[in-house]
């Protein structure tokens, strides 16, 4: 009996001691009112156009799936006195443009990518490679980070001596006086080792281009 006392006394207890704590304000809120939120979270997601068509619902999932872990994570901004779905949709809103600011930078590092196949399969110049290594003087702090990511991986293709000298003339822009002076060799030798790091970055773009060609046409 007195187990069974006890028992109900913390069923009373708890609820009662929880209603003014934020993180189960909102974990009773998100079980009651999950349907109303998908559909609002749908609705930001095609105004917003992080998505269309058939695609909508699985983005507004995804959404709000953030959405949950990031309202939880800093349930103490969440003022008690608001109604949980105006914060909530608040957060939402700002996980729909976050996304669509990665989408355009992925879109963006993906096309530089073609580009820099050159599908036409004509072998790639000096000044190919230049244009597509060398930072962007326009360039924003956006488009920073992704040409960056893009010399990356491009850069990846060759080894890191090749993509030391690479580096130095193309991201830092040394001239071969300059360039010479940081590797500890004659101007005309590392001309030649610039030289020889292009041939190899060249080729080896174009075999992992035609490697991806043959994949997609098996």
């Amino acid at each position: 009996m007195e187990h069974n006392g006890g028992s109900q006394s913390v069923l009373h207890i708890t609820p009662a001691a929880s209603v003014s704590d934020p993180r189960y304000q909102l974990i009773e809120f998100l079980t009651e009112q999950s349907g109303s939120l998908l559909n609002s979270v749908r609705f930001y997601v095609r105004r917003m156009e992080l998505a269309r068509g058939e695609a909508v619902q699985a983005a507004a999932l995804e959404v709000m799936q953030e959405v949950i872990v990031e309202a939880l994570d800093h349930v103490e901004r969440f003022d008690t006195s608001r109604q949980p779905m105006a914060w909530l949709l608040g957060i939402a809103m700002n996980v729909i443009k976050r996304k669509k600011v990665e989408g355009a930078k992925r879109y963006q590092r993906e096309l530089s990518i073609a580009r820099f196949s050159r599908t036409s399969g004509e072998p790639l110049s000096e000044s190919d490679l230049f244009d597509q290594i060398s930072p962007s003087v326009s360039a924003g702090p956006e488009e920073g980070v992704a040409a960056d990511e893009q010399a990356a991986l491009i850069l990846s293709l060759v080894s890191p001596d090749d993509q030391q000298v690479l580096r130095l003339a193309f991201l830092y822009e040394f001239d071969r006086e300059e360039l010479a002076r940081r590797l500890g060799i004659t101007p005309v030798a590392a001309r030649v080792r610039l030289h020889r790091a292009l041939g190899r970055l060249r080729s080896a773009w174009h075999e992992q281009h035609t490697h991806q060609q043959k994949g997609e046409s098996i």
